[in-house]
């Protein structure tokens, strides 16, 4: 990628990584927003992060595990218009898992046994790494379906986003381990229960009833869904090595967020994942850097000493102040005090962005380091609330 404009136009994944806090979200969903305002893409924005602040920057109450497409009317009160379609989604574990194990069951009634079955419901709703598989399973049905040309996706911060990312592989292994093959060995496991009956009596009373023949039930149930299971995992991981998923990592410009990114970076590529690009989010803009605010000094400083100038601005304040009927005490000494005070003021802001902007340098030196290529995102003057303020952060997505 050499420009956000080319990233957007291409169909395929974009996975958006980073940091907590660096403003993944508000990018991913500018960067959709970007797609179907200026493309005719049919674009999804996805998250896989549990949190529901994509629905809150697209301007929705919420959203389900069922995409929600974005109406128009969302946008009348923007500049820009929908050009394709845009729609937004997010993951549901335990209603995903549902959908996996009754498209993977043989027959009716190992999905029934599995989804009736104690540990099943307690893996799908409480233990976290459920989440990270049905995850990016979701990913690959929404791609797979056709329904979309191009998929967004905000992902949680960086070491969970790799686990997500890792749970195709961990996936197939767990299907080879030799820990299944022993806990779905009937014969040895009506041997244990002969022999351990004691041992189950006890477990029952401080587990749970039948805590232990679940386990043993749900495994051997699992196994028998292995091939489908195996075969889909294969195929995520494919789709997420292809040539057409590229990989964003967002940074802002301080030590830990950068570190973070440079590390995330380094184990994409440890796992042959393509890094195509960075964004650097809320880097103070030119306008406002010493540099323009030392041209401005420059201006009113001249001003400042031009007598002539003086004279006359004090003459127009003062007119303005008697056609509006009210007092004025401005005179030219006064103006030339309160011009002077204003120099001294923005001289002052120009060297403090001035130490800030050089600071910024360096840390983009530091993104260049591990990005091909990188945008940067400014600061903008009030946060995110609407389909506006998305729409202006990705018309500033400046590529460097």
């Amino acid at each position: 990628m050499t420009t956000v404009a080319e990233l957007i136009q291409c169909d395929g994944l974009i996975i958006v990584c980073g940091s907590g806090g660096v403003g993944k979200t508000s990018i991913s969903a500018a960067l959709g927003v970007l797609a179907a305002t200026q493309t005719d893409k049919r674009v999804l924005v996805l998250t896989v992060d549990p949190a529901k602040r994509l629905a809150n920057a697209l301007g929705l109450r919420e959203f389900g595990n069922v995409e929600v497409q974005i109406t128009s009317d969302l946008f009348k009160t923007s500049k820009t218009k929908l050009r394709g379609s845009l729609s937004a989604g997010m993951i549901d574990t335990k209603a995903s898992w549902d959908d996996l194990i009754s498209r993977h069951a043989p027959d009716e009634a190992t999905r029934n046994s599995v989804l009736q079955n104690s540990l099943y419901k307690n893996l799908t709703e409480r233990f976290v790494h459920s989440h990270d598989y049905i995850a990016i399973e979701r990913l690959y049905q929404a791609h797979s379906s056709g329904a979309y040309d191009l998929i967004v996706v905000d992902t949680p911060p960086s070491r969970n986003a790799l686990t997500i990312l890792d749970a195709p592989k961990r996936m197939q292994d767990f299907f080879s381990s030799r820990l299944l093959k022993l806990l779905t060995a009937n014969s040895q496991w009506q041997l244990l229960a002969l022999a351990a009956k004691p041992f189950y009596e006890i477990a029952d009373r401080l587990l749970g009833k039948g805590l232990l023949r679940d386990v043993a039930e749900f495994f051997t149930l699992f196994r028998t869904m292995e091939a489908g299971f195996v075969e889909r995992a294969k195929k995520v991981e494919a789709l997420l090595h292809d040539s057409k998923t590229s990989f964003v990592i967002v940074t802002t410009l301080e030590d830990a967020p950068l570190s973070e990114a440079e590390f995330l970076s380094a184990a994409l590529k440890e796992r042959k994942f393509s890094t195509h690009s960075a964004i650097a989010n809320r880097v103070i803009p030119k306008e406002l850097q010493g540099g323009a605010l030392t041209e401005q000094a420059h201006v009113l400083n001249d001003a400042r000493q031009n007598t002539e100038f003086i004279s006359e601005l004090a003459d127009v304040l003062v007119n303005t102040d008697a056609s509006s009927g009210t007092s004025s005490d401005i005179d030219e000494a006064n103006l030339s005090k309160l011009l002077t005070q204003t120099l001294e003021t923005i001289q002052n802001y120009a060297l403090a962005t001035t130490q800030i902007s050089e600071m910024q340098s360096t840390l983009l030196d530091r993104v260049a380091g591990f990005a091909d290529h990188f945008a940067v995102a400014p600061m903008l003057e009030s946060d995110i609330a609407d389909i506006n303020g998305l729409v202006t952060l990705g018309e500033n997505l400046n590529i460097v």
